[in-house]
């Protein structure tokens, strides 16, 4: 199950080879939306990113407390989940009827920097509470909201909350990718992945077509899974957002929100 309505590996140094892996055909290209990399560290955190047309925020979440603080490290946070995204979304959705610059799907990744039970319970807890967040089912089709929740981050914890009963305000992420991986469900529904894993090309002048053809085929293979792709770790160049985007990455993000921007949206 995708977010929207909605290979053979060969390990050759540290890097897999993927074998082609045909498109799906007959359906409507991917969108590729414009992803803010630890969007907190800008001087309006959801804001700034706004203005510039992204529909996608990564946030870290650390236990602060009695609370889920925002912060790269763990130290110096920068306020809340719920005074720096959640509240600022609902009041959002209340006053306009969505979330981004204009009306269309927005995601929010929480990256859990811990499995810590009490930061799993709060996050369960605090989410449940925005009724504009897709829910999730395993007894049918997601109930589409505003905006959709990814958890990315931490591998015990965010499998641990997408165990727990649905409908749940969210979805998670896998931070590895293989071949015969099993298709999406209501559970997991996206890959992020590190781009220095699957790619070498430096985003300077024209990407080899060697590894145009690698990335083809690890996007068409996420894809054949029903599943989104984010890669992160990526160049910040424009020369890399737009072959991401040709090659249909359905997430492209970088900490350059003009930059991105600009590219991904011509």
């Amino acid at each position: 199950m995708r977010f929207l309505p909605v290979l053979a590996l060969f390990v050759v140094g540290c890097q897999p080879v993927l074998e082609d892996v045909p498109g799906i055909d007959g359906g409507p290209r991917p969108t590729s939306f414009k992803h803010a990399h630890n969007d907190y560290e800008h001087a309006r955190p959801l804001l700034d990113a706004i203005d510039q047309g992204f529909e996608s925020f990564e946030v870290d979440v650390w236990l602060n407390g009695n609370d889920i603080g925002v912060s790269h490290f763990g130290t110096s946070f920068k306020g809340t989940l719920k005074s720096l995204y959640l509240d600022p979304m609902a009041e959002r959705v209340q006053r306009r009827g969505f979330v981004g610059k204009s009306f269309g799907p927005t995601f929010l990744w929480i990256d859990l920097k811990q499995g810590d039970p009490r930061l799993l319970d709060l996050l369960a807890t605090q989410l449940g509470e925005y009724p504009f967040l897709t829910r999730f089912s395993d007894e049918g089709a997601a109930l589409s909201g505003q905006v959709t929740v990814i958890l990315t981050g931490d591998d015990a914890g965010k499998k641990a909350l997408v165990g727990r009963p649905s409908p749940r305000p969210y979805a998670r992420d896998s931070n590895s990718y293989r071949p015969d991986d099993p298709p999406a469900d209501s559970k997991w529904g996206a890959y992020a992945l590190n781009y220095n894993g699957f790619l070498s090309w430096n985003g300077v002048g024209t990407m080899p077509e060697a590894q145009r053809r690698q990335l083809e085929n690890l996007v068409n293979g996420v894809h054949r899974t029903g599943r989104q792709l984010r890669l992160f770790a990526c160049p910040e160049t424009r020369e890399w957002w737009l072959a991401a985007k040709a090659a249909g990455v359905d997430f492209i993000g970088g900490d350059d929100l003009a930059g991105i921007a600009q590219a991904v949206s011509q």
